[in-house]
Parts: structure tokens; C-alpha cells; sequence
């Protein structure tokens, strides 16, 4: 998996402004790239130690990571289901640090992320989805990895 750049998607989404909870009712949700061989992974970053990545094999890439959690090996080694980066439509999942924000939310069978390049922005170049199925069976897998 090496340094590959991320995913982008062709286009942005850009909404009107950062309160997401009125802001993400509004997409067409329909239109995220659904990724069907989803994947989470962890790379060593040296003394940065692990860092858990979203990766999708047939784009050969990491389509989203979380670039200011070091040492998430040793997070996820405490973490249960209920702990995974999950919201819903009105109330997602935010994090975000410099030049650097993600949002992720379930509806109906899907999990939905955005990322994008600051915190708090309204510009999101990585949108896609998967289904909630695979997202929380995957989070499961590497959850069990550490017991």
C-alpha cells in the first residue's frame, strides 16, 4: 500500500456551510460511490506508530485515513463496536485536526464518509459509501485482532 496519494473523487462537495446536521439531509446520497471491497488497514508511521487507513483494492489506494491518530493499534487494542467512528445523518461522526476533517454517518444499509482538507470546511474531495454490513464487519475483523 506504500504512499499512494487518496482517493478523490472527480468532483467536490461543497455545502453552504460546516453545520453538517442541517447540511447533510440535503445530498443526494445516492449519488457516493458505493466502494464493495472495502477494507481497514494499519501502517507504521516510525515513531508515529500505527495509523488505520481505508483502503479499496480494486482502486489498488486508501481512500481515507485518520492522519492525526497515532499509535491507533494501541486504541483499538481497548475499543469495542460501540467505540467505532460512527454517526448518523443528524449527528455524524466528525474529527478533525489541521488540514484535515472527516465525517462518517449510517443511513438506512450504508455508511457514509466525507473528507476533507481543513477542519470544519464545507469542501469535501473523498465521498463515498459502503455497506453498513461490510463497514462494521471490518471494524470488527481489526477490533479482533488485538484480543
Amino acid at each position: 500500500m506504500g504512499k499512494r496519494k487518496l482517493y478523490k473523487n472527480d468532483r467536490s462537495i461543497r455545502l453552504r456551510d460546516n453545520n453538517y446536521s442541517e447540511q447533510l439531509p440535503s445530498l443526494d446520497l445516492s449519488a457516493f460511490p458505493l466502494i464493495d471491497d472495502f477494507q481497514i488497514t494499519l501502517i507504521g508511521r516510525g515513531n508515529l506508530g500505527m495509523h488505520l487507513y481505508y483502503f479499496s483494492q480494486s482502486l489498488n489506494r486508501k481512500i481515507a485515513s485518520f492522519p492525526w491518530w497515532d499509535n491507533a493499534d494501541k486504541d483499538i487494542s481497548i475499543m469495542c463496536i460501540s467505540d467505532i467512528p460512527l454517526g448518523t445523518l443528524r449527528n455524524p461522526f466528525i474529527d478533525g485536526e489541521q488540514s484535515w476533517q472527516i465525517l462518517i454517518w449510517e443511513k438506512r444499509d450504508y455508511v457514509y464518509i466525507m473528507q476533507g482538507d481543513d477542519p470544519c470546511c464545507t469542501e469535501f474531495h473523498i465521498w463515498f459509501r459502503v455497506r453498513k454490513e461490510k463497514y462494521l464487519a471490518e471494524w470488527d475483523k481489526m477490533i479482533n485482532n488485538f484480543k
